[in-house]
């Protein structure tokens, strides 16, 4: 039988403990400040979620897509961005942590915004019915992680009566996933979510996270030094542990729905220029500065972030 496996949840932290994302310096919340550093390295000087609603706009009507719903939308930037492109979105922002509720209140304060407070996978799947967009952008790591499974359970899959490891079989054989070996660790929470949001027919689904298997162009890998082991990684933060996301497999899914995948790394919509100082940045990172640290971190996200845009088939019957 399987041996030992462990569930990671962050729901506890999320629901009783957070109280801040100041220690947690996502892509979004970096680029939020117009004088950051950041924004000078970059192609366009602009916010996050103004660059992703542009790079969306290449692959949807974005200005067409007014019911969007965002799950787990930090403090509630990326949607004011989107709403500054686009007036006409009504969106719905659906979170598990009452704190980051109240500040995306707060932020969005002068727009008409319908929010909920639940985890979304216990969420009504017809509750799901009629939204055009759903987005999540840097959050796929909270959701549940099994942690060190076993081959094994796949040879004795027949003899497994735990519902938890019966759902990671599910995965495995009802979507073709390529069958790791020895002791590996599975993003159960986040095939459960793209699973729910293909089911309730959403056209357009944007899903953004750290991921085991980002990769550098080769022209770059003298100055990012990436190593993905294609197996989700820890991630130690405050309170809780996040996992890096096998995107591969969340393709498996969107596939069988019969969507179209686009996926790569942040760097695709948030552009830099390889100067000469930048150059030197990234390869003296022993001496640097807070801002030279905080720059190399910023370009190092662009790749270990991987974004997956998902298109349902409209001209191919399920």
């Amino acid at each position: 039988m399987p041996k030992d496996y462990t569930l990671n949840s962050t729901k506890a932290y999320h629901v009783d403990k957070l109280n801040t994302l100041g220690w947690e310096l996502t892509v979004c919340n970096a680029l939020h400040p117009e004088g950051t550093p950041l924004r000078k390295i970059i192609t366009r000087d602009d916010s996050f979620g103004h660059l992703l609603y542009d790079y969306l706009g290449r692959y949807m009507p974005m200005e067409k897509i007014t019911r969007v719903i965002e799950v787990g939308g930090g403090y509630g930037y990326l949607m004011k961005d989107f709403i500054d492109r686009n007036r006409v979105i009504r969106p719905v922002m659906l979170d598990i942590s009452p704190f980051l509720l109240r500040k995306q209140k707060e932020t969005l304060r002068e727009h008409n915004v319908y929010y909920v407070g639940e985890d979304f996978l216990e969420t009504d799947p017809l509750f799901l019915t009629g939204f055009e967009l759903a987005v999540l952008n840097e959050n796929l790591g909270d959701f549940p992680v099994l942690i060190n499974l076993n081959e094994d359970l796949f040879r004795f899959s027949s003899g497994i009566a735990d519902p938890i490891l019966r759902s990671a079989l599910h995965f495995f054989e009802k979507y073709g996933l390529k069958r790791p070996e020895g002791v590996f660790n599975l993003n159960i929470g986040a095939l459960l979510v793209l699973e729910k949001l293909c089911t309730a027919g959403i056209p357009y689904i944007y899903v953004g996270e750290h991921s085991c298997e980002a990769a550098v162009p080769e022209a770059l890998r003298p100055f990012i030094r990436i190593e993905s082991t294609g197996n989700p990684e820890r991630i130690a933060l405050k309170g809780h542990d996040e996992y890096t996301i096998k995107f591969s497999y969340l393709e498996n899914i969107a596939r069988s729905f019969n969507y179209r995948t686009i996926r790569g790394p942040f760097a695709d919509f948030i552009s830099f220029d390889l100067t000469d100082e930048l150059r030197y940045m990234l390869l003296d990172q022993d001496s640097a500065s807070d801002e030279t640290e905080m720059v190399c971190q910023f370009i190092d996200d662009l790749f270990r972030y991987e974004y997956m845009i998902v298109i349902r088939d409209t001209g191919r019957s399920d």
